[in-house]
């Protein structure tokens, strides 16, 4: 069985394609900007959430604990991507919610 980092990094590079499926749901056109954004919001959320989902693991921190630093962290990656890209705030609130809610529940399941 393998040990908790390496499942909880198998896990987050496990939704690197269903973070790009996520995009699909919202865009049409600009198909490729809100893509990148979501590849770069989920790569800056990467290291912080398995960071805090070791954390949990080793019961460092309780499961309110763990979902709040992420969505702090979520909340402070959109911030900085949204000041960044030309993305309509609404488009990108749902993928970052999305992504948010995908990262949450995997990180969730492999702890």
């Amino acid at each position: 069985m393998p040990n908790k980092e390496s499942r909880i990094k198998e896990a987050l590079d496990g939704l690197d394609n269903q973070v790009v499926d996520l995009v699909g749901n919202f865009v049409k056109r600009r198909r490729q900007d809100y893509e990148e954004a979501a590849k770069k919001l989920h790569e800056n959320l990467k290291e912080d959430a398995k960071r805090y989902a070791m954390m949990l693991a080793d019961q460092t921190i309780t499961q309110e604990d763990f979902e709040m630093l992420i969505k702090g962290r979520w909340a402070q990656i959109k911030i900085e991507l949204l000041t960044e890209l030309s993305i309509s705030k609404s488009k990108f609130d749902g993928i970052a919610g999305d992504v948010l809610k995908l990262t949450v529940n995997t990180l969730l399941t492999a702890v």
